[in-house]
């Protein structure tokens, strides 16, 4: 089962389980390994189910089977402006060089969390995050 991480939107596998299944070890696509409290994690069943069948067929073509579907939501952190304005519908190039602007004022020069979009006022940020167009 696959799960998504509620205040990055990163897709996660659940490595390990304590605490009476209250935390959890996760790794993420890009192979982080980090720990998360059990309301941090929702069920991606979308992702899982189509894990599922990418590796039905990884395995017919005798590949090694995938763990995680292939992405296709933009990682704010290392997107351009360019590119966040291309893959969001609504966003052009002037709106796209605030929120980088946004991410160079922030410690450590990187969101980490969706929340902190939200600052962008011009953006419909609850389309954007109900559509899964992005993560970071």
């Amino acid at each position: 089962m696959l799960y998504q991480h509620r205040k990055t939107g990163a897709r996660v596998k659940v490595v390990s389980e304590w605490d009476n299944g209250d935390w959890f070890m996760v790794e993420d696509q890009d192979g982080r390994l980090y720990t998360a409290y059990k309301t941090e994690l929702t069920p991606d069943e979308v992702a899982t189910k189509k894990v599922a069948t990418l590796q039905v067929k990884d395995k017919a073509a005798q590949e090694e089977p995938r763990v995680f579907p292939p992405e296709t939501r933009l990682n704010i952190n290392t997107a351009t402006p360019q590119m966040i304005a291309d893959h969001i519908k609504g966003i052009g190039v002037k709106t796209a060089r605030e929120i980088k602007d946004l991410q160079m004022s922030l410690s450590g020069e990187k969101f980490n969390s969706l929340e902190q979009l939200r600052q962008i006022k011009r953006v419909d940020w609850d389309a954007v995050l109900a559509a899964d167009l992005v993560r970071v």
